[in-house]
């Protein structure tokens, strides 16, 4: 009864040194090696869960993906009302910083989608659920009169979700777009596309 449970914590164990690994060398430079010394184990327990690297890599962009939108949605469900979850979606749509983990996967993630199928249905998958998110929360804000929408709600979420993604990489890339500008800039579009001002905190989530 106890060997299930103990191959699942190894797997989980494998696939937190993966993502490590993945931070520290990148997705197209990691080995077996690589992974097994992120983990403090030999590449032979590697290879005994995980025959193929594209198994695994697999995994970590599936719960990638999975994370980053579960997030998205509990913050964007604690906000009181249309606005501050469109201001939440915000927040949570964009990195922390250069080393924000999460997001830092994601981005090495995204090229692959025009060589290898599986990521790019994930990213699919990923972006299809941004809109939805954006898009909820832009009709709902437009049916009870907060919103004022200067274009259709999925135009509207289509954009936001493009134009987070575009300043996410800057962000991670270290360039000269900081994450408050970055935040500044989409909070600018989204009160265009909502007609309303929106009046961010003062700090950054």
């Amino acid at each position: 009864m106890a060997r299930p449970k103990l191959q699942d914590q190894q797997r989980a164990h494998l696939a937190a040194a993966t993502r490590r690994a993945i931070i520290t060398h990148g997705l197209a430079n990691v080995r077996i090696r690589d992974i097994a010394e992120a983990a403090g184990t030999s590449p032979g327990t590697v290879t005994y869960y995980y025959r193929q690297l594209d198994g695994l890599f697999q995994q970590v962009y599936e719960e990638a993906v999975d994370r980053f939108h579960r997030q998205r949605a509990q913050a964007t469900a604690l906000a009181p009302d249309p606005a501050g979850k469109l201001l939440a979606a915000i927040d949570t749509g964009l990195p922390s910083g250069p080393d924000d983990e999460l997001c830092c996967l994601l981005y090495e993630f995204s090229p692959q989608a025009r060589r290898r199928p599986a990521d790019a249905d994930l990213r699919r998958t990923l972006y299809d659920r941004q809109v939805q998110l954006y898009e909820q929360i832009l009709t709902e804000g437009g049916r009870d009169g907060v919103f004022t929408l200067a274009l259709p709600a999925v135009e509207a979420a289509r954009n936001l979700v493009a134009l987070e993604d575009a300043y996410g990489y800057h962000v991670i890339a270290g360039t000269t777009v900081t994450r408050d500008q970055a935040r500044q800039y989409l909070i600018g579009y989204a009160s265009y596309a909502t007609g309303t001002r929106l009046i961010p905190s003062a700090r950054s989530t």
